[in-house]
Formats: C-alpha cells, structure tokens, sequence
C-alpha cells in the first residue's frame, strides 16, 4: 500500500498530542515534517511540546517553528485548558532537541516545490502558517492533494457561541485556506463531539500499559479535568479526529457544502457559516465531516496506541 505524504500543522495542546501519537503509530504516513502554529499556547511551548513527544518515543522527524500570531489578532491561549506549558499535566522531559533553522512557511513552500507527490496537509491548529504559505504563494495550491483540518463547525462553536477555536483564533488565514480552491475536509465540531471519550474508553487507555498509553492517560486525566463543567459530555479529542479521517475515512460520514468565514460579525466572527440547505446555490468547497462510527474510533485510538508503544519497544531493543 502506498504511503501517504502529509505534513502535519499543529499547536501542541492535549489532544493534538494524541493526534500526533496516532499518527507517529501509522505505517500508512510518511510524515515529511511538522510546521508548529502558536495557538493553545505560545509559538515556544507549542514548538518545545512537539519536539519533546517526538523524542519521548525515539522518533527523529523534523520540526518547523511557524506563526508566532494571527494574521489580525492578537494570540489569545486558553491556559485554562491547557495549562501553562500547553501540555500540563504530563511527565514528558524537556525537550534535548531543537526546531529547525528554517521556518515553517519556508519549508512548506520548499517541500511543496520539491515533490513530485501532492501534499496532504492535516492542520489541526489555527490556519495561519497555511494562510501565510498562499497568501504569499498561492501557487503552491496545486502541489496540495488536500488540507483536512479540525477547525470549525456547521452549527455552534466552543470558543464563542457561534466559533470554533481554530477557526475564530485566525479567521483570516481560515477564509484564505477556504477560499483556496484547494480540497478542504473540515472536521469540526460537528463530528468531534460525537467522537468523545466516555469513561469505559479512557479504562481502556488506562489498561495500555506501555509508554503511549501511559501518556495518553495523563493527558486524559488533566485535559479531562480541565474541561469538565463546561457542558461537554465524555472527553472530545478533537485533533485525532482529523488525523483518523485521513488514516480511516470508513469510520465517517460526511457531505459537501458551501463554507464561508465571518470576519467581520459582531457575535459571529470566526463562524464556519455552512450553508446546509444550499440557499446560496454556491459552490461547494468543503467537505464537512458530520458523524462517526464512534465505538470504531475509539477501537482505532486504542490500538493506535498500543501499536506505538510497541514500535518504541522494538526500537529501544534493536
């Protein structure tokens, strides 16, 4: 089976990190590097906490420092959420390594330029690194084979009561990705809602055992924690989603619909305004991810997890 060369956007945060474990676990990935975005927290704690998961299960991919804010706004972190690192909580080393001298936008324009494959970009941050790259290249959109991105949401929001976090943290760079022409799968909201954790799911995790699952537990524990009250039922992974989308399109179901960014609302900025009736009679520009096979999901977490830990431990024992 051919292997699929993504570049993974992110601003490691909790659940990017179980992202990230999923896909370090894929054979089916071939991982060309890793562009940080400041989002959950700071460009430097979003760039430390890459390279530490990376290195705390041996792995040597590259990582690119990117966007240290949004296009217009200024950063705004949730370390409520995230805690002060961005991964609180969790007994990952500090990191030995460091991001590579070359930016973020710079080494997307360059690997991009280099392949004779099409990129699949999975960016499950704020868009601002992928914004910038067509703002100031806009040709480079013909080397992308797709961008599925965990931002968004056809009804309903998390950061305000219409926006999702990603989307409203950089609205610009979004409506930049969105109106790109360039195949978009958004899994919002929508489906990473349905695809929560509930209690037996997080025993499972605990019960791994090996070093990805005792990572995961810890996350589970504090970003579990630190959500609770806020009206969401189980534990909502919402970057895995994105990575499994890519790796496990059966699990999911989605439609296409015309998707535009409010930049400019008083009480909607930020808002992935789906025209799901299709008033507008426009085109159709993204794929919106609406439900999952969620048992199936967790199965594939689960074992995702597993399979990590025991790549680490064949590797530790060569």
């Amino acid at each position: 089976m051919d292997r699929i060369p993504v570049i993974i956007d992110t601003d490691p945060g909790h659940d990017d990190a179980i992202a990230l474990m999923m896909a370090l676990a894929s054979d089916r990935l071939d991982i060309r590097g890793i562009t940080i975005v400041a989002g959950n927290n700071t460009i430097e704690n979003t760039t430390n906490n890459a390279i530490r998961i990376i290195e705390n299960f041996g792995r040597s991919i590259k990582v690119y420092k990117g966007a240290e804010r949004p296009m217009v706004q200024i950063l705004e972190t949730p370390v409520d959420i995230h805690g002060k690192t961005g991964l609180d909580g969790t007994s990952l080393l500090e990191a030995k390594g460091r991001a590579e001298d070359k930016n973020a936008i710079q080494f997307l324009e360059d690997e991009l330029k280099s392949t004779s494959e099409r990129i699949t970009i999975i960016a499950i941050g704020p868009l601002t690194n992928i914004g910038t790259l067509l703002a100031a290249a806009p040709e480079m959109k013909d080397r992308i084979d797709e961008i599925c991105i965990m931002g968004g949401a056809a009804l309903g929001g998390n950061k305000t009561p219409t926006s999702e976090f990603n989307i409203w943290q950089d609205p610009e760079a979004a409506h930049i990705v969105f109106t790109s022409g360039i195949p978009v799968t958004m899994c919002g909201l929508d489906v990473t809602y349905k695809s929560s954790l509930f209690e037996a799911d997080v025993e499972r995790i605990n019960k791994i055992g090996n070093k990805a699952g005792i990572l995961a537990s810890e996350i589970l524990d504090f970003y579990g924690k630190a959500i609770e009250g806020r009206g969401n039922k189980g534990i909502a992974v919402h970057d895995a989603v994105a990575v499994a989308k890519i790796l496990r399109p059966d699990l999911f179901k989605s439609e296409m619909y015309n998707v535009v960014i409010d930049l400019d609302g008083k009480y909607t900025r930020g808002c992935t305004v789906t025209d799901l009736i299709n008033v507008t009679g426009a085109h159709k520009n993204a794929e919106v991810v609406l439900d999952v096979d969620r048992e199936r999901f967790v199965d594939f977490m689960v074992e995702s997890l597993e399979k990590l830990g025991s790549l680490q431990e064949v590797a530790q024992n060569a």
